[in-house]
This record gives C-alpha cells, sequence and structure tokens, in this order.
C-alpha cells in the first residue's frame, strides 16, 4: 500500500510533544509534517535487520496526521501515530485499533490459533464508561453479538481510563473477570469494575439469558511498567501472551523492542499481522 496516500478528511493543527531521538530529549513539533532529523531510535539494536530497514526508509519520509502507513476499512494509522509508536510516546486509540483488528483477523485465519478467544475493539469500554446507552448498543452488536458471547470461552476487553489502557478479561466457564494492569492503582480497578457492572447489566437486560451467575474481578499479578507512556505496549502484550497461551514475561526494558517490531509490522503490509 502507498504510505503517501492522505487521509479522508483533515484534522486542526494542533501542538503536539514528541520524542525525537533515542536520548529521550523532548521537542515540539507541528502536526503539519517534519522529517525526523536521526535515523536512530530506541529499539535499533533489538530488532531484526528487515525490520530495521523498513524502519530506516520511513524516517526519511515526512511525519504528519494526514497520510496512512496502515489502513483498512475500519481503522488507519498516520505517518505522526506510528512515529510516536517508534519513539517512546504514548499510543493512539488507532495504533490500539490497529492492533486489535490485525490480531482479530489472525485468529480468524491461523489454525494455530483458538477461535474461542474473542479481543473487542477498544472503543467499546469506552462507551460503556461513558453511559452513551445508545453507542452502547450500537458498539455491542459490532463487537459482542450475543452469539459471540455464547460461542466465546474468553473475552478480551481493552479499557483506557484516566489516561491508562488496561485489560479486562472475560472467562465464562469460571464467571470470573481477570484485571491486567501495568500500573496498580485503585482508580484503574474502580474503572474495570464500573465497566463490568454496565457490560452484564446490558447482558441481562437485552439478550433474555436471564440472572447471571455472580461475576467477580480478580487482579493478576503482572509486570509493572515504569515511569513512562508505556502501558499500551504493555497492554498489547498481555493480549498476545493470554491470545498465544502463554506466560507474560514483558517488562520495562523490553518495551523499546516491541515499539521496534510493531512499528515494523505495520509498515510490513496492510494485511500482515503484528510480530
Amino acid at each position: 500500500m502507498p504510505l503517501d496516500q492522505p487521509k479522508e478528511g483533515t484534522k486542526k493543527r494542533r501542538v503536539i510533544q514528541i520524542l525525537d531521538s533515542p536520548d529521550g530529549k523532548k521537542k515540539y513539533k507541528n502536526e503539519e509534517g517534519f522529517i525526523p532529523t536521526s535515523r536512530d531510535y530506541p529499539g535499533k539494536a533489538l530488532a531484526f535487520d528487515y525490520e530495521n530497514k523498513l524502519i530506516e526508509d520511513f524516517l526519511q519520509s515526512r511525519m504528519n496526521s494526514d497520510t496512512y502507513i496502515w489502513k483498512c476499512a475500519e481503522a488507519s494509522v498516520s505517518r505522526l501515530d506510528a512515529y510516536i509508536l517508534l519513539t517512546g510516546g504514548e499510543l493512539s486509540d488507532d495504533v490500539i485499533d490497529a492492533f486489535v483488528i490485525r490480531l482479530c483477523n489472525k485468529i480468524e485465519t491461523t489454525d494455530s490459533y483458538d477461535r474461542k478467544i474473542h479481543v473487542t475493539r477498544p472503543w467499546l469500554a469506552q462507551a460503556f464508561l461513558e453511559g452513551n446507552l445508545e453507542m452502547v448498543a450500537k458498539r455491542m452488536k459490532e463487537n459482542v453479538s450475543q452469539q459471540k458471547f455464547l460461542e466465546c470461552e474468553r473475552i478480551l476487553i481493552p479499557i483506557v481510563s484516566s489516561g491508562h489502557w488496561h485489560l479486562v478479561e472475560l472467562v465464562r466457564e469460571e464467571t470470573k473477570f481477570y484485571h491486567y494492569s501495568s500500573i496498580n492503582s485503585p482508580i484503574y480497578t474502580a474503572d474495570a469494575v464500573k465497566f463490568i457492572n454496565k457490560f452484564m447489566s446490558f447482558i441481562e437486560s437485552n439478550w433474555g439469558l436471564g440472572k447471571s451467575e455472580l461475576h467477580g474481578l480478580v487482579s493478576v499479578a503482572v509486570p509493572q511498567q515504569g515511569p513512562t507512556l508505556d502501558c499500551g505496549i504493555f497492554m498489547i502484550e498481555f493480549i498476545n501472551s493470554i491470545v498465544e497461551k502463554r506466560s507474560i514475561t514483558i517488562s520495562k526494558g523490553d518495551c523499546a523492542k516491541y515499539r521496534a517490531k510493531f512499528c515494523a509490522a505495520l509498515l510490513y503490509a496492510c494485511d500482515s499481522p503484528f510480530l
């Protein structure tokens, strides 16, 4: 897919803070575009040669929010989104959404993955937390139909609240929700509980399944991030670990590597799954 094809529509010009070099020096750039002054990035020594080649080519182009490196019918990731991902900034909703879409496609088309695991789009939980009943009904229809709910053994639901990405996993057979957060805080636990209550209330009220069994919340002890903007990276790897049925081993020292690999995977091809 061409890298210079513009997105539909335009965004208002705004000033954002980005990391312009691997040593963490912060500079301010406008969304109208800039060409990076350095070809270095934090995960360069940790990525494969072909990944570094993709990224080095990418870094020679202009970074803005109006052209994209990856797109499907439902979502797109701009050059600026990808640059911020690569250099240590906060992951945009579009990057998380792209990850979920590609992972779901991988689950549906790869025999080695368990199709009884379902990952929802990131805006599902947001609709519940905002209390928009019309949007909740729309998002549930798009993300978790009654049939999908009954077919799946595990449902993974990304949540962004109070500026933090975390994850809720419903294990239906155990009638429990599990909460994964790279920052232990009662604020995020409370947001998870709020979502769960609204989610189960919707199911009981709209699907005619009767009163559901008690679904408790279990906080899972997972690796914690440092004073960084890596919560989205941790959450992506929590999801990958659950889907691939392996232990969660990410540490704060791994994030530069994952950022480089996720960026390279987006650059590789629009139909290529994350590595």
